[in-house]
């Protein structure tokens, strides 16, 4: 069973966020790095809750999928997946 994937506006917002910045360094790893994002998200169309839950929030169907210090949260809601935020985890 494949998932609905839905991008909430924020999470688009991020995404582009995120290309500006590393676009300040390469546009070419911008690129490829947005792409990489992307392919995470996209294989959360299967199995989406092999995923931690949450710690941002105490919703038991919202979960965060780590990629190389990005956190993507997202909730799952019977067959779709809700993209709600991309951001870079501080280090401390």
């Amino acid at each position: 069973m494949n998932y609905n994937i839905i991008v909430e506006h924020e999470a688009i917002q991020d995404l582009i966020n995120i290309k500006k910045y590393i676009a300040n360094d390469s546009i070419t790893k911008a690129n490829s790095f947005i792409s990489e994002l992307k392919g995470k998200i996209k294989s959360l169309d299967t199995m989406p809750h092999r995923c931690r839950k949450s710690l941002y929030t105490k919703e038991s169907n919202t979960h965060d999928l780590i990629y190389k210090s990005y956190t993507i949260v997202y909730k799952v809601i019977d067959y779709n997946i809700h993209i709600l935020t991309v951001f870079k985890q501080k280090n401390y």
